[in-house]
């Protein structure tokens, strides 16, 4: 997988949001808000192919979570993300 290019992460105070950062690919539907464990584990995901494997790493090395937790809310994210097109 790869971050789709053009959206960006931004922050508002404590939020976090995915935005596009070009007027040509704005569409409301795709702003994803994030949680500080999704706002971390994108801040910290290459800007090249990462897998599903790679958040699960990242959650086990922040986060006091068993693996299998870990693997659950790492194919939910990528699920909301791909649905969302801000990773392909």
């Amino acid at each position: 997988m790869k971050k789709t290019e053009g959206f960006v992460m931004r922050r508002l105070g404590q939020d976090a949001m995915i935005v596009a950062e070009s007027v040509y690919l704005i569409d409301f539907d795709r702003i994803v808000s994030l949680n500080s464990s999704a706002a971390y584990v994108w801040e910290s995901l290459p800007n090249s192919d990462f897998s599903t494997r790679t958040i699960i790493d990242l959650l086990l090395q922040r986060f006091d979570v068993e693996e299998e937790v870990a693997n659950n809310d790492a194919k939910e994210l990528v699920n909301t993300w791909l649905q969302a097109g801000i990773i392909k």
